[in-house]
């Protein structure tokens, strides 16, 4: 399923996600898998789309760091440290429109790097390293990534 979803935001930063027999085929092939989720696998199934489009849209400017944020960062660490992967990644989504868009890629991609899904962490690592291609950590994640993402 996961694979599906990353193949059709594939498609669709390229511009080829409506009516085309690719996008078609995969929305087809994901059908059955889909009905066989529970509730809580379609949430995160969901939740990963919305990551996702960040990679495809304009870098949104950040807003200023307020105290209440600072507190869902820490939250969002503690949910990492007891490998709580969805708890953290719906952190970083209530704390995105303050973090810079290059930090919150890196840091969705660690998020599923240490879950298992190595091509979904590449997508973010990737998407951090062209909007910071200086950055050594970005630079660096990527580089070890697979190339599964368009430049």
């Amino acid at each position: 399923m996961v694979r599906g979803v990353r193949e059709l935001h594939r498609l669709t930063a390229a511009g080829k996600a409506d009516d085309s027999p690719e996008a078609d085929a995969i929305r087809d092939a994901t059908d059955a898998p889909w009905q066989a989720l529970s509730e809580v696998e379609r949430q995160r199934v969901r939740n990963l789309s919305e990551d996702l489009f960040s990679l495809t849209g304009p870098p949104a400017a950040g807003r200023p760091m307020t105290d209440e944020v600072r507190s869902k960062l820490d939250e969002f660490g503690r949910a990492r440290e007891r490998s709580d992967w969805d708890a953290a990644l719906d952190l970083l989504r209530r704390c995105a429109a303050y973090l810079a868009p290059a930090r919150l890629s890196y840091l969705r991609g660690v998020i599923w790097q240490e879950a298992g899904d190595a091509e979904t962490a590449a997508l973010f690592f990737e998407h951090a390293a062209r909007l910071e291609p200086d950055n050594a950590d970005n630079a660096a994640d990527a580089r070890r990534a697979p190339k599964s993402w368009p430049a």
